[in-house]
């Protein structure tokens, strides 16, 4: 493919000279696609670290894709995300994978957040642990891995961080060197400022510590470059946490949240730092990244949703039936193959003629006036007595707003009891029972206990699996030749099995 190849062309040109290509050429129109790709082009993929301290609040996460919004984000990565368990679910067209802990208490948590755009591109989610997690993507001209971190504060004992740098190095080991590799998050590390080796570039802030030795010897060890120290910003750009103890005079912030790439893609990352002006009610702000690459536009097939329940009607049920027996009528022919087809056609008219599903999308519970009250708080940012003011009204809207969606899904419950419609008791049931549509995520682990990342090595697990599961133990025996036989199926049996088939069930290939 030409368009494939220039792209190649242009990520090696940015690799050996940093130097972005020329945007735009002469002659032809330019359709809306053309300028999205150019734009991608000149400003690169926006993948962003930011400890948010705590994810499980209500309305924290809307506040974070309002903040990618804002900040042009494509890809945002959460240290602290203090959700349970593991899963993939979808909030407000963003995708959000989190990997939490097992025992289901709201404790450290990773997680990614992608944008509306490149929802699609995640190749595959593993979730490995509370503290790390690797999504990859793809992308051209070399596919994305993302390996996103938050390591043990400086309370906790050497060993668990010589553990999580173990479980990271046994991740970056099995990846693909040609692949463009991220690992980023909070490390809670001190690089400092003037230290220079291969890993590690000049602009770095404060004093290092210990935990940042650890840093930059698992960066060296896999040819890791650290980005955020070798770009020159002024230093409110180059710190990443602000203490408790910061005050107008008494300035005490660090630079403990890094952005790391395999050395032989330095080049691909085309600037890095720091969004203070950002807020989410965390002490850390965003690090940002560019980088030269772009993400394949993937295609979902769309399937169409239809509402069967509306054949509970009466009215809609005699138009369906009265349509199918026309249209079936209307026909002479006698070849059952011709016939199966015409009722093909016949259900699929009565489909989109009289079973469209409500087209009014489910609406959140957060509301465009709570949006607009959390902008004012990020403006007030430096003035922490409006801040704190703001601050209290937005949680008094929150419990407002939920509390007014738990009294309308009551009543919806109510009312759908009273016309005995259970199935959408239990859908409503469900819903209050969860925020969110969540869709559990393991990680598959071999028989050897070592977690499979490859999906090809997937497949292969898979299929072993499954064979020895269902490994036949037993004796040959002699198959008996014995003519099968019986009475001729009746009509009125077709009936009555059709009549007992459960509603709400997958079609077949032919989506009748």
């Amino acid at each position: 493919c030409v368009l494939e190849k220039s792209t190649m062309a242009m990520f090696r040109a940015k690799i050996n000279s940093g130097v972005s290509s020329s945007i735009g050429s002469p002659g032809g129109a330019v359709t809306s696609k053309d300028m999205d790709q150019r734009k991608d082009e000149q400003y690169g993929l926006r993948i962003a670290t930011w400890n948010v301290t705590t994810m499980s609040q209500a309305g924290k996460i809307y506040n974070a894709i309002k903040e990618m919004e804002r900040m042009d984000i494509d890809i945002l990565g959460v240290s602290e995300m203090r959700w349970p368990e593991s899963g993939d679910v979808n909030i407000e067209g963003y995708r959000v994978l989190y990997s939490g802990k097992e025992d289901g208490t709201h404790e450290y948590g990773v997680g990614v957040i992608i944008n509306k755009k490149y929802a699609a591109c995640v190749k595959s989610f593993i979730p490995i642990s509370e503290r790390v997690m690797l999504v990859q993507i793809k992308s051209k001209p070399i596919d994305i891995n993302i390996i996103q971190v938050y390591a043990p504060t400086l309370d906790k004992e050497d060993e668990e961080v010589e553990n999580l740098y173990g479980t990271i190095s046994d991740i970056v080991n099995r990846l693909k060197k040609h692949e463009l590799i991220v690992v980023m998050g909070d490390f809670n590390a001190k690089l400092g400022e003037g230290n220079t080796s291969e890993a590690v570039g000049p602009f770095g802030l404060g004093i290092r510590n210990k935990r940042g030795d650890n840093l930059e010897v698992f960066a060296g060890t896999h040819d890791l470059i650290i980005t955020n120290t070798w770009f020159k910003q002024p230093k409110r750009r180059l710190y990443t946490w602000k203490s408790p103890m910061d005050k107008p005079g008494n300035i005490y912030r660090n630079q403990i949240d890094f952005i790391m790439v395999n050395k032989r893609f330095k080049n691909s990352c085309t600037s890095v730092k720091t969004y203070p002006g950002a807020d989410i009610g965390s002490n850390h702000v965003p690090l940002v990244g560019v980088f030269a690459v772009r993400l394949k536009n993937v295609n979902k097939k769309r399937v169409s949703l239809y509402d069967l329940r509306k054949l509970q009607e009466q009215i809609t049920k005699e138009k369906a039936t009265r349509t199918i027996n026309t249209k079936i009528q209307a026909s002479e022919e006698k070849d059952i193959e011709i016939e199966m087809t015409n009722l093909g056609q016949a259900v699929e008219s009565v489909k989109k003629e009289l079973l469209k599903p409500d087209g009014r999308k489910k609406k959140s519970w957060m509301t465009e006036e709570i949006l607009n009250l959390m902008e004012e708080r990020r403006i007030n940012k430096g003035n922490e007595s409006e801040y704190r003011r703001i601050q209290k009204i937005i949680r008094g809207k929150i419990r407002e707003a939920k509390d007014k969606e738990m009294t309308m899904k009551c009543e919806e419950i109510e009312f759908f009891q009273s016309k005995y419609d259970e199935f959408n008791v239990h859908k409503k049931v469900r819903e209050m029972t969860g925020n969110f549509k969540k869709k559990s995520c393991k990680a598959l682990v071999s028989q050897e206990g070592n977690i499979i990342l490859d999906i090809e090595e997937k497949k292969e697990e898979w299929k072993t699996y499954i064979e020895k599961l269902f490994e036949d133990t037993r004796t040959e025996i002699a198959p008996m030749q014995e003519e099968v036989s019986g009475p001729d199926i009746m009509e009125e049996e077709v009936r009555t099995t059709i009549a007992q088939l459960k509603n709400g069930k997958a079609a077949g290939p032919d989506d009748v």
